[in-house]
């Protein structure tokens, strides 16, 4: 048997650093000049954070959303995979095509503007090289305007929708359609029960992709609307990844007509997406009505992406907005021939070079893809290259319908 060793092991003496040992120095030397000296820092610190709260708030804010960043997101695990977000080349329309990190799919919007069948080609092919599995987890249709629906209906033929977020808004064919009787008559059966305003949007493109909607097979529905201000009702979560949407209230449906362009876009949900210390912001065609009520709810928060509201209308991505969220990159889904409401405004693109915002175009650049490491690295891939000067250029007038 081995003999067991009988030296003793002497217990490590704790060595001070030397700013302590300096430290101690001092307080021998002189402890009244030490504490003195103590005061004198706090009180410099103090009065250098009084400085910057009350001469530059914006600063201010900027310093304390850099402070609690990390704590805002302590809610999330650190996800091991890849966030994309696909800013889809679609002409005057939007179409978002969203791979979360867990392999589950989300789209949102899904249109041309003019119903163009090559862009359809397009976009069901790109659609069709990520989606394999035949299902779409999560849809969402912002708002009912034609740019936004029309390849909606293709769409839930196309895969299985788990989800459906659509607005709180129901439809009637419009007055011009060659189907109109038919299309009334498939109305007429469904259960539209679930609705709570009584706004009505008649056409044809909003009609087809509401019966589409209301027969998808096994498809949850869920109304783009909150209680509250307090309440979100469309919220996606998992450990990793929390999307959350800012929809118009129940209030604001009740007091609202869906009489104009500009209250239609309006009730265009706000989305904030999440993962690995990242934000991503959604708008839809939101505008100069529905930004500030979502400032309001949401307070001021560092986010990285923002997929620019309204295709860049003059409209749309106001100063406020853009004051109370620090965005580092702006993405415009616009036409690359030009359009009749000149999307995007000069003045848009304005305010977003004065907040040192790097633009994205879908017109410039084609197919626009947002990606999240692990790391939470961020990296921005366009189909065509990209020039950041040229992307500040815009138009000048327009329509902004």
């Amino acid at each position: 048997m081995a003999k067991k060793s009988s030296k003793s092991t002497k217990s490590k003496k704790q060595t001070s650093s030397p700013v302590e040992k300096a430290a101690k120095k001092a307080y021998k030397a002189n402890p009244k000049a030490f504490v003195i000296s103590i005061v004198a820092i706090v009180l410099v610190i103090a009065i250098a954070t009084a400085v910057v709260y009350f001469a530059f708030p914006d600063t201010w804010d900027q310093i304390v959303s850099m402070i609690v960043k990390d704590n805002q997101h302590s809610g999330l695990a650190r996800g091991d995979g890849e966030l994309l977000v696909h800013m889809l080349d679609v002409g005057q329309g939007d179409c978002i095509y969203i791979q979360l990190p867990d392999g589950k799919d989300m789209v949102i919007d899904c249109a041309n503007y003019n119903d163009d069948k090559e862009y359809e080609k397009k976009t069901f092919g790109y659609l069709d090289t990520y989606i394999t599995d035949d299902t779409v987890e999560y849809l969402m249709l912002t708002h009912c305007d034609s740019d936004h629906v029309y390849f909606m209906d293709e769409l839930l033929e196309r895969y299985q929708v788990e989800k459906l977020f659509m607005p709180n808004v129901l439809a009637a064919p419009g007055t011009d359609s060659k189907d109109k009787k038919a299309l009334q008559d498939q109305i007429d059966e469904l259960d539209t029960s679930r609705f709570t305003d009584k706004d009505t949007i008649g056409t044809k493109t909003y009609a087809e992709f509401f019966i589409a909607a209301l027969t998808e097979p096994d498809c949850e529905i869920v109304l783009n609307v909150d209680p509250d201000v307090n309440t979100n009702s469309i919220i996606i979560e998992e450990t990793t990844y929390r999307l959350v949407f800012y929809c118009p209230t129940q209030e604001y449906y009740d007091d609202s007509n869906l009489n104009s362009a500009e209250r239609k876009n309006a009730i265009s949900p706000i989305g904030i997406l999440e993962y690995n210390g990242r934000r991503i912001m959604l708008t839809g065609d939101s505008n100069e009505l529905n930004e500030p009520l979502v400032v309001e709810r949401t307070g001021k928060i560092d986010c990285d992406v923002l997929k620019v509201g309204h295709h860049g209308s003059a409209t749309s991505t106001l100063n406020p907005f853009l004051d109370a969220y620090t965005f580092e990159y702006a993405i415009i889904s616009c036409n690359t021939y030009g359009n009749k409401f000149n999307h995007p405004r000069q003045s848009t693109l304005d305010r977003l070079k004065a907040h040192d915002i790097a633009v994205y175009r879908t017109d410039k650049n084609g197919n626009i893809v947002v990606s999240v490491d692990k790391d939470g690295n961020i990296k921005i891939t366009t189909q065509k290259e990209w020039n950041k000067d040229e992307n500040y250029k815009g138009y000048s007038t327009g329509s902004d319908d």
